[in-house]
C-alpha cells in the first residue's frame, strides 16, 4: 500500500487485478494502520474517511466493503484531493466542470473590473485569485 501524505491529509493507494483479492488486502492493512495509529496515540476519523474504486472493468463492485476498527468505510464514486476532483472511472468530467465553473467566473469578474481599475490591477487580480 502505498501513502500519499499532504498536511492531515493522507491518501493510502492499493491495487490488484482480482478484486478479492484486493479487498481482503486492503482490510489486512486497515487493520495495522488503525494499531499504528492508537500505537502513536491517534485517531482515524469514520466519518470523514471515504474510497473511491477505479475500475475500467464492468464488474459487479457491490459487495466490495472496507473497514477499519470493525467500522465499514463510506465509498464514494467521486472525492476531492487537494483540488483534484477523481472519479470511479478517471473521466475527469467533474474535475473539468469544476475547472470551467471557476476560470468563468474569474474572467467574468476581470471583464467587469478592467472598466475601473488599470491592467496592473487586473494582474494582481489574477494572481491572487489563481
Amino acid at each position: 500500500m502505498k501513502s500519499v501524505l499532504f498536511a492531515d491529509d493522507a491518501v493510502l493507494v492499493q491495487s490488484d487485478n482480482n478484486l478479492g483479492k484486493l479487498q481482503n488486502s486492503i482490510n489486512r492493512k486497515m487493520t495495522k494502520v488503525v494499531d499504528w495509529l492508537t500505537a502513536n496515540k491517534l485517531s482515524l476519523s469514520i466519518s470523514k474517511t471515504k474510497y473511491v474504486l477505479i475500475t475500467s472493468k464492468h464488474v459487479n463492485t457491490e459487495s466490495f466493503a472496507i473497514y477499519a476498527n470493525g467500522n465499514r468505510i463510506e465509498r464514494s464514486l467521486i472525492d476531492k484531493y487537494l483540488g483534484v476532483i477523481v472519479d470511479e472511472k478517471l473521466t475527469w468530467k467533474d474535475h473539468c466542470k469544476q475547472l470551467c465553473s471557476t476560470i468563468s467566473k474569474h474572467v467574468g469578474l476581470m471583464y467587469k473590473l478592467k472598466h475601473y481599475v488599470n491592467n496592473q490591477a487586473l494582474r494582481m487580480f489574477c494572481c491572487i485569485t489563481a
